[in-house]
């Protein structure tokens, strides 16, 4: 017979607890309020898709759809993947409710849960939180600058204090990205025998990923490879010239990054990533670009767009200041005896038909560890309910920040802590 004692949370996965849990879920709807207010709708996709979504989007060659990627067969006989990115998910929704008849761009916000089967580490882990938005159906340098600034304003309301790398990887005709891959898998092979094992591989299928890679090797070979940059057609080129001016206009600080390639297959033009001290080798705490072939590769219309993911694992990390209070509730009615308790839950519960955060003591105990409980909550005041107070129908109101203390009749405690 198992021991279920001995159960724990599957690994690179982890369970959300308090007190981190209420300062999460405050970051993540002030995020949402934000995208909100840049007029980014919420959408919400399956956790799994038919892996084909992710085969044709993100491209087979990819290391998430190679290795990375949570599949398996219903038994229906159909293979499901759980989404191990938003994007990807995203435009086969709008693609399938014909979203893209209405006003252009298509404007969408999403969070949740993603997946990824890779070795867990610090901030990394194979079931992670992204919050994203996407802009679809426009291929205007200006949407490039809205994209990035709302993700860059989001990060440092959260207290993130990030670093925005921008690049361009131009576009798949012969003029521009195709003609220099050519060039690069060329020089990969010159150095082959100097690249670590696993991004040998990688010459004839994704090339490109060998910017991304961590081993020393590698890394000391890609710093004379050539750069996509050096290689855009005029129409890229000038494309990205607008992003940086627009962002100079905004006053969002960046640099250009040669070598910032971003990991899905998808990408076109412009490619950004953030990046955030005291995380060690893996920094990043979002990115995204542009998949102006996206909704092609997925059966659907010409549909340019653009959009960002951010970890809110990485965020809540990086963030200064540590996590806010744990406040659970404004007001703390201390009630001693079986009459107190029963004004008491009437009181916490007209307070929070108020609108007030209030809580009361469950577990019959005294006066100290109730005065205890309030503390720890992190409450603005107490409302004492003892026999004296129940008697001549006044609470003991104590602010919990001055130690001052006054009698307030029933009725009145309302008007008294929201003062």
């Amino acid at each position: 017979m198992t021991n279920t004692a001995s159960f724990r949370a599957p690994r690179g996965t982890y369970d959300r607890l308090p007190p981190g849990s209420r300062d999460w879920q405050k970051v993540v709807r002030e995020a949402e309020d934000l995208f909100g207010r840049a007029g980014y709708f919420p959408v919400d996709t399956p956790a799994f898709e038919h892996t084909e979504v992710f085969e044709r989007g993100v491209g087979e060659a990819s290391e998430v759809v190679g290795k990375q990627m949570y599949t398996f067969e219903d038994r229906g006989g159909r293979s499901l993947t759980l989404r191990p990115e938003g994007t990807a998910p995203v435009v086969r929704a709008v693609i399938e409710h014909g979203l893209q008849r209405g006003a252009l761009p298509v404007k969408l916000a999403y969070s949740g849960f993603m997946f990824r089967q890779e070795r867990p580490q610090k901030g990394r882990f194979r079931q992670f939180f992204q919050l994203g938005i996407e802009a679809i159906g426009s291929a205007s340098a200006l949407t490039d600058a809205e994209v990035i600034e709302i993700g860059h304003r989001f990060l440092r309301d959260a207290g993130v204090e990030p670093r925005l790398l921008v690049n361009s990887i131009g576009h798949s005709a012969e003029s521009c990205r195709r003609g220099y891959l050519r060039e690069l898998q060329g020089f990969l092979t010159d150095h082959s025998d100097e690249l670590a094992t696993d991004d040998r591989e990688r010459i004839g299928s994704n090339p490109l990923r060998t910017f991304d890679s961590k081993e020393a090797a590698t890394t000391s070979v890609m710093a004379d490879a050539p750069v996509v940059s050096d290689h855009l057609c005029a129409e890229c080129r000038a494309h990205f010239e607008l992003v940086q001016s627009y962002l100079t206009d905004l006053s969002v600080d960046y640099e250009i990054d040669t070598r910032l390639v971003r990991g899905l297959d998808y990408y076109t033009r412009t490619a950004f990533e953030w990046v955030a001290g005291g995380l060690g080798s893996q920094n990043a705490v979002g990115g995204g670009g542009r998949y102006d072939g996206l909704s092609e590769a997925l059966g659907g219309p010409s549909l340019p767009g653009i959009g960002f993911a951010i970890g809110m694992d990485r965020v809540m990390e990086a963030r200064s200041g540590g996590p806010d209070v744990d406040q659970t509730a404004r007001v703390y009615v201390v009630a001693l005896g079986d009459d107190a308790r029963r004004e008491g839950l009437m009181l916490v519960t007209s307070l929070r038909r108020a609108g007030i955060s209030a809580a009361q003591d469950l577990s019959e105990r005294g006066m100290k560890g109730q005065m205890k409980d309030a503390v720890r909550m992190g409450a603005d005041w107490a409302v004492i309910l003892g026999e004296k107070e129940m008697a001549s129908k006044r609470a003991t109101l104590k602010n919990l920040h001055t130690q001052d203390q006054e009698s307030v009749d029933f009725g009145s405690i309302e008007r008294a802590v929201r003062s």
